[in-house]
Order: C-alpha cells, then structure tokens, then sequence
C-alpha cells in the first residue's frame, strides 16, 4: 500500500492549488513558499505518471486527468478529517455527540439539554444536525435521533439499540391572534390560508397527507406559499402569514408560552416515529450512558 502511494503528504499542496487555481495562493493559505509547492506538485505528478495542471502564465488549469484526481482528493482528505474528528471525540470522555434532524435539535432537543446540564454541568453534548440520516450516519455518533416507521424498528435490532422518543401527531397551527375565534373541522381548514411545505424538498406528511387521512381529497394550489423546512413554515406562522402544519414534538412550548394556538383538535397520526438508537458494537461511555439514562427518564416524567 505504502508503495502504491506514495506522496501521500502532497495531497494537501495539490487540493489548495486546485482549488485555488494557484500555486502562490496555496502557498499564502500554506505559509509556505510558492516554489515549495510548486516542487510539490512537480514530485506529485512524477509520481503518478501523469499531468495535473495546465500551466498558464496567470492561472492554473486542470488536466482532465487533474479534475478527476481533485475530486477524489477532496473526497480523501474530508474523509480523513470526519474521521479524526470523530476519534478526537471518541477519546473525550465527557464529551457526548448526538445526531438528529434540524427540527428535532431546534425544538425538542435543546430544551433537554438545557436542563441535563443543569444537573450535569461536566458533561458537554455536542449537536450535529442533518436532514439526511440513516442507519449508518447515525452509527459515526454516540447516540443518534432517528425518525421512520415504528414497525422499521425492529430491523435495526440488527446493530442499532433503539427506544422509542415520542410519535409524530401533527395539528394545524397557527399564531394566537390569527383570525380564527374558533376550532375547526378538516373541511373547513381547507378555505383557510395554509402554508404549505415544498412536496419535492420535503419527504416528510405535508397538508395533502394530512387531509387524505380524513377522507379529504386535497391538492396543494399553483399559487400557494412554499416553503422547503419545517421550521420556515412555522416561523412564517409564527409570525401571522396563516395556517401550517405543526408537529407535537416541536409546538409544545409554543403553545405553552401562548405563542401558538390550535386550529383544530382534530391531528393526523402517521405510523412514524423518532427513536434514541445507538451502536450494539461499541459500548456507550459513562457519560453517553448518563445523558441516555436521564433523557429517557425525562420522557417517561413527562409523558
């Protein structure tokens, strides 16, 4: 292997100037000389047995073979850092990270962490949010949020450990002032202002759903307000623009505070859910086990 590659330390000379598109811009981002890299890049491509850069007087140009090789450095060298990082993390033993959607960090998530770490003040959790979780981005964490259907659970068994956090029952929402005195059956919420949620950026229910599960045959209008995140469509009914979905899990202190309101008392229950999962094959440090433990007490509390 190390015969097979070897330069591997020009890597980092080569992705700046690419990407750069100049030696003496990568040298100023390196704090190294420009004839430095560009000796670099000359070794680099003597070792490959191929051309990397069109040198021009004034910029670099990237051979067709140079464009393909940048692509995969940069794929190489991210890997690299994902996983130093996450090994860095590994070895904190104070340190807990937790993935989940944006949503789930934003409205659920942190009310929690706020309170274990009053309970806790030495043990840090760290958040890394996304909208595209599976099994296995969830793996690379601690612990990981994790939303599919309830029967789906069972196959995680497989490697995954999962409790079950709370299911998805959605409510029309709006702002408390809104111009609606009164709670409202489905075929009336129809007529209402609704803002909806983009169906091509969203694969989660949208109002098409919603109305369907009460026999209600629904169409999102041509003109209607788009938005592409949960949390934009709440926030735009937050601020009084109409009617829009809204999730148990992340109105709860909305309506609390009075913020919020809702339209019907009539919800949507589809057959999903958000689970705490974690890896069977590495056992959880004592501080991820704390932070598992009192969240699933603080649930079963405060069901």
């Amino acid at each position: 292997m190390r015969a097979s590659l070897p330069f591997m330390n020009s890597l980092v000379f080569f992705e700046a100037s690419a990407r750069l598109r100049s030696f003496t811009k990568a040298a100023e981002e390196l704090y190294i000389t420009q004839s430095a890299v560009s000796k670099k890049i000359k070794l680099l491509e003597e070792s490959l047995g191929f051309e990397l850069f069109i040198r021009e007087p004034r910029r670099l140009i990237l051979t067709p073979a140079g464009k393909e090789f940048y692509i995969e450095t940069k794929s190489v060298l991210s890997q690299m850092s994902d996983s130093i990082n996450r090994i860095r993390r590994d070895a904190d033993p104070d340190m807990v990270t937790i993935t989940c959607t944006q949503a789930v960090s934003h409205f659920w998530l942190f009310p929690r962490i706020t309170r274990f770490n009053l309970q806790h003040p030495d043990i840090a959790i760290n958040i890394y949010s996304s909208n595209d979780l599976d099994e296995n981005t969830c793996a690379q964490f601690d612990l990981g949020i994790l939303n599919g259907p309830i029967s789906k659970s069972e196959k995680w068994d497989s490697y995954l450990n999962n409790h079950l956090l709370f299911r998805e029952r959605i409510y029309p929402i709006c702002h408390r002032d809104y111009p609606i005195d009164r709670l409202l059956m489905p075929e009336e919420i129809v007529n209402e202002k609704l803002i909806h949620l983009d169906p091509s950026a969203w694969r989660w229910p949208t109002w098409v759903n919603w109305f369907a599960s009460f026999g209600i045959e629904f169409n999102i209008p041509r003109n209607a307000q788009l938005f592409n995140q949960v949390t934009l469509a709440l926030e735009a009914s937050r601020q009084g623009m109409g009617v829009s979905l809204g999730w148990d899990f992340m109105t709860e202190e909305m309506l609390r505070r009075n913020e919020m309101k809702r339209v019907s008392n009539m919800f949507y229950e589809p057959d999903m859910a958000d689970f705490l999962v974690y890896r069977k094959s590495k056992e959880l440090s004592l501080a991820a086990k704390t932070f598992r433990d009192w969240l699933l007490t603080d649930i079963a509390e405060n069901a």
